[in-house]
């Protein structure tokens, strides 16, 4: 059995693009893949009590100075208060869930900032302030 000349372009057409469909396959598996991704952390304990509390605000108001930035941070019960000149509704999101904001990427690393760890430590509400008089401050339940 012959084929029709538009068959046979067909099938020519359709071993050009298999062929380049291969070839592309098998460039793509030379890339590397980069380096193994790190162990995750251990598991945070929860430490539902005022001192630790106390103590993560300490060390979330250090990291904000090792940024060369003023805030000032306390543990008030189970509400984190951040008085801090940059804040407001969107960058306390950013501070809470963005790794790759450059205004807060260096605070959340020295302190180890996520919601994950202040539900860890018992905090419900953290409240962030721009010290503006008349303006509520930007609030989030956790």
């Amino acid at each position: 059995m012959t084929l029709a000349r538009d068959e046979k372009v067909g099938l020519a057409i359709a071993a050009v693009v298999g062929a380049a469909a291969l070839a592309t396959f098998a460039y793509r598996q030379t890339w590397s893949t980069g380096p193994a991704a790190p162990e995750p952390p251990p598991p945070l304990e929860v430490k539902d009590d005022q001192a630790a509390r106390d103590e993560f605000a300490r060390v979330l108001e250090e990291a904000f100075a090792a940024d060369r930035n003023v805030a000032e941070v306390t543990a008030d019960g189970t509400t984190l208060r951040v008085k801090w000149e940059m804040c407001s509704k969107q960058m306390l999101q950013r501070l809470l869930h963005d790794d790759q904001n450059l205004q807060v990427k260096a605070v959340r690393e020295v302190s180890g900032l996520s919601v994950k760890r202040l539900k860890s430590h018992g905090f419900k509400k953290i409240e962030c302030d721009d010290g503006r008089k008349g303006l509520a401050p930007a609030t989030t339940k956790l």
